[in-house]
């Protein structure tokens, strides 16, 4: 494993003050490169024996060790700045969409997929931005003939929680896994009988380890924050995928045209 993926691993679990310094190696790791331990413990605002904790935690000699497993990281990219604003942006979601799409498990994907497709429903939870993927993802499947429902306040998922049965899914998103209210009611569905499937970005996040079935997408938390990214774009894409996959059924395909049939017909036929 490369060493900004083993930082990104262990990143929840780390004490406060070194995920200071773990997060400047993941967003920034080539301006770390060029740093001495006392100008990244000025950076990160912490101390050097902070840096030195964690840099053996990740079995590295010291610091020094640490900065050339990151020039020998295979996952560093160039960072350069570019001509163009667009450019640097769409070179930022490449690297989200080419880390997501490396971290999904096809026979866990596939697991996925059939799950959505014979539940008898499915209640998709998610809180904030990730709120605006669930109601998405609502509307997908309702237009395939999926007994969908889009949870996206504290209230509704407890409620939903309350009345779900073994045939159901809860599809709960979090970019983090560590939505507290996302998670209890999620665990409050699974034990009602519900299967439990995340779409999250951190694998040791208390989502992840309370779902059935799960997901990982590139959490866009660490990617520069110095920059503008979609924290759902890698969440969206993912969804993409889910979608895609269920409209290669033929019932799903037949209601969605059916329903594209009639919004089409609704909007331009004159009356």
């Amino acid at each position: 494993m490369s060493i900004l993926n083993e930082l990104e691993k262990i990143y929840p679990s780390l004490p406060r003050q070194e995920r200071k310094v773990a997060l400047q190696a993941i967003q920034e790791p080539k301006k770390i490169q060029r740093l001495s331990i006392n100008e990244l413990a000025k950076l990160a605002g912490t101390s050097n024996a902070t840096i030195t904790r964690l840099v053996k935690r990740l079995d590295c000699a010291n610091f020094y060790d640490f900065k050339l497993r990151l020039v020998s990281d295979e996952q560093l990219e160039s960072k350069e700045s570019e001509s163009k604003l667009a450019m640097q942006v769409q070179r930022f979601y490449e690297e989200v969409l080419t880390q997501t799409r490396q971290r999904i498990d096809e026979k866990i994907l596939l697991e996925i997929v059939n799950k959505i497709s014979t539940c008898r429903r499915i209640y998709i939870f998610g809180l904030g931005s990730s709120g605006y993927t669930a109601k998405e993802l609502t509307q997908r499947l309702i237009r395939m003939g999926i007994a969908a429902f889009g949870m996206t306040e504290s209230h509704s998922m407890y409620i939903s929680s309350g009345i779900v049965e073994k045939d159901d899914v809860i599809l709960a998103l979090s970019a983090t896994g560590n939505t507290a209210e996302v998670n209890r009611a999620a665990k409050a569905g699974q034990k009602q009988g519900a299967t439990l499937i995340a779409i999250t970005g951190i694998e040791d996040s208390p989502l992840y380890q309370l779902s059935d079935l799960a997901l990982l997408v590139k959490n866009s938390n660490f990617v520069d924050n110095a920059r503008f990214i979609n924290s759902q774009f890698a969440m969206t894409y993912i969804v993409d995928i889910i979608t895609t996959l269920l409209l290669d059924e033929k019932d799903h395909r037949t209601k969605m045209d059916q329903t594209i049939e009639l919004i089409t017909s609704n909007k331009f036929d004159k009356h």
